[in-house]
């Protein structure tokens, strides 16, 4: 018989994920304070490494934020050399952007994620376990648009 999602499920999840994120946030800071970007640049440097070199407009698309707010993500992006503007091979007007060597190593530091405590928990689990870990975190994350997403429960009176 399937187990049945109950609403003491759900809680244990949120927790466990409110948990997580604080085991983390020092991972974050090291981040930080090494390139001078926060949690929402580097979800802005994943986007666009995925993207490749592209306008301003497109990137601002992706990430769905006005293009007068990219611009602004991209300015500060681009003062802390993680990622760089760059001119059309074909029509000289256009400027594109793309993420630099130094913007890539804000997403692939492993020596940051090694010295970590999350790092080191995640080393401790079985190898079977950081592949189911591994699975799970990329289906609440990515971006897999086959995966029924349940909608939330309309909020009960009195809680």
């Amino acid at each position: 018989m399937a187990h049945q999602w109950t609403r003491s499920d759900e809680d244990r999840v949120l927790i466990a994920y409110i948990r997580a994120v604080i085991l983390a946030e020092p991972l974050q800071l090291a981040i930080l304070e090494k390139y001078g970007v926060r949690l929402a640049g580097l979800r802005a440097l994943r986007v666009l490494r995925d993207l490749g070199t592209v306008p301003i407009s497109r990137f601002a698309e992706e990430i769905e934020i006005p293009r007068s707010t990219a611009t602004g993500v991209v300015d500060r992006l681009v003062e802390r050399g993680v990622i760089e503007r760059v001119y059309d091979a074909a029509d000289r007007r256009i400027i594109n952007i793309r993420v630099t060597p130094r913007g890539l190593a804000a997403l692939e530091d492993r020596a940051l994620v090694d010295e970590s405590v999350v790092g080191n928990r995640i080393r401790a689990l079985a190898p079977e376990e950081q592949r189911l870990l591994a699975d799970l975190l990329e289906r609440v994350v990515g971006d897999d648009t086959t995966t029924p997403v349940r909608e939330p429960e309309p909020a009960q009176a009195g809680r």
